[in-house]
């Protein structure tokens, strides 16, 4: 039976809400490895970055792409800016997805001179002329008065997009830098852009600093259907504040019996000993056509900036399902702890 000590902690954890950026690195059950980190430029403080990798989320409403698209605005701690505009290329960011945006550098700085980041969304109305059909129409008695409809048909609104989350990452040789980040934010025409300010005295982490969190989840005999049901996860510090990635399995099936990795960036470095716990949670509906997921297991491995991994959490069989509380719980709280 549990101590009432115990108990507190599981109820304080499950009330953790799941809300920031995960790389899901297998697909159709395959599993990869990710490349080791070594620590390549000194101590915190005094190494430069050349690159920053910006990982943007979006959430219910897409990004339309076109006319619709974002410029980045990279400020320094000396009053210099650099921009990158059009980031998405023209292209659809849709509802639920991850993009990666690669940011060259003029030139290297130190991680504290990146004072803030400005996302600007260029929101702009368009119009598609009327079909064919539409324009013969136009031309008839009856189509003289429905041609203000038709035309308007062809004007498109501004667009609005739903960013999930936002974090930003200096590349410094083969280190990753917690820059900045940001959870939800809806652009829309009247709130077009938004400031992101850099971590206080952002530098690179020393060797046995936390840089990233590897999680391993086996499926067994009932998969993670993926689409609107998908796996949140969340990371508590000793220090109270908490990370956490909505979605790390992309909206993508895991099937059963398959191992899927998930690698989990930390918006700061942190000494082991400073991570407490890790949630997961699903996002199941629930009902007749609510999912389940039975996960066989789940590992949590420290990566250290020295390159070294550290096993700190394990889990074993957990049945997902979408209530509240029970031995199908839709969150769980695993304690982290040194393992190996």
């Amino acid at each position: 039976m549990k101590n009432s000590n115990s108990r507190k902690f599981e109820l304080a954890l499950g009330c953790l809400l799941v809300t920031t950026s995960a790389h899901l690195y297998a697909q159709n059950g395959a599993l990869l490895s990710p490349q080791a980190r070594t620590l390549l430029n000194g101590p915190a403080g005094s190494c430069t970055i050349s690159q920053l990798d910006l990982r943007i989320a979006t959430g219910k409403d897409d990004l339309r792409g076109g006319k619709n698209n974002l410029n980045v605005e990279v400020h320094f701690a000396n009053g210099d800016m650099q921009t990158a505009p059009n980031v998405n290329k023209g292209a659809n960011w849709p509802n639920d997805s991850m993009r990666t945006v690669a940011i060259p550098l003029s030139h290297p700085v130190a991680p504290d001179q990146i004072r803030q980041i400005r996302l600007v969304h260029s929101a702009q109305a368009g119009f598609n002329a009327p079909s064919a059909g539409q324009t013969v129409l136009d031309t008839t008695p009856v189509g003289a008065g429905a041609a203000p409809i038709l035309l308007a048909e062809g004007v498109q609104s501004e667009d609005n997009w739903d960013m999930a989350e936002f974090q930003a990452f200096g590349l410094a040789k083969t280190m990753n830098v917690p820059i900045a980040s940001f959870g939800f934010h809806r652009f829309t025409g009247s709130n077009p852009s938004l400031d992101i300010n850099a971590h206080p005295a952002a530098g690179c982490p020393n060797g046995r600093q936390v840089t990233a969190i590897l999680f391993t989840f086996a499926t067994s005999d009932d998969d993670l259907r993926g689409g609107n049901d998908n796996l949140n996860v969340g990371i508590q510090f000793a220090d109270g504040p908490s990370q956490s990635e909505l979605n790390v399995n992309h909206s993508q099936n895991w099937p059963n019996g398959s191992t899927m990795n998930v690698e989990m960036q930390l918006n700061r470095s942190v000494e082991m000993s400073q991570i407490r716990a890790f949630t997961l949670a699903d996002t199941f509906s629930g009902g007749s056509g609510g999912d389940n997921w039975n996960m066989a297991s789940m590992q949590a491995v420290a990566i250290l900036a020295d390159g070294s991994r550290h096993t700190i959490a394990k889990s074993g069989f957990h049945r997902f399902s979408a209530d509240p509380n029970g031995p199908k719980a839709r969150m769980i709280a695993i304690p982290a702890q040194p393992i190996d």
